[in-house]
């Protein structure tokens, strides 16, 4: 759905730590299927990888994650009338992604910077070790969009 050129996840394995950056910046690293997708192969990367000791996750920009990508939810209802089927991929996609760090036997650790909002708080609060910046904000935002929480 999107023309983007960058990928929607940054990854790379340095010294052992395995660093995923969710780089949707302009976005606030909003979830949307691509973000979603690549977040969950590079967890999956992590876990499998027997170099990776340790998990990095944090987000480009000003934003760790803000949540669901509203504006592509919305642009799906309208074209096709699907927003629950948009909704459906980014949970499923989310939770294995939280599955895959919960059972991951490497210690997970969440940078968080900005807004860790609705599905970007229940990411954050997923790693063994929370840091969060001065600027880090957490909200669980979905009753203000009249969604139900993870």
């Amino acid at each position: 759905m999107t023309t983007q050129t960058e990928p929607a996840v940054l990854f790379d394995v340095t010294d052992g730590v395995g660093w995923i950056t969710l780089n949707r910046p302009k976005a606030y690293n909003a979830l949307n299927r691509e973000l979603a997708e690549q977040l969950l192969d590079a967890v999956i990367r992590c876990d499998e990888d027997g170099g990776v000791r340790a998990v990095v996750i944090t987000g480009k920009g000003p934003s760790f994650c803000a949540g669901d990508d509203i504006k592509q939810m919305m642009t799906a209802a309208e074209s096709d009338g699907h927003a629950g089927a948009f909704l459906k991929t980014l949970t499923v996609s989310l939770h294995e992604t939280i599955a895959t760090m919960a059972h991951m036997s490497k210690p997970v650790i969440t940078a968080v910077n900005g807004a860790a909002a609705g599905a970007g708080f229940s990411l954050a609060i997923a790693g063994d070790v929370v840091l969060a910046a001065d600027n880090a904000r957490f909200t669980v935002a979905y009753t203000a969009i009249g969604l139900a929480p993870d």
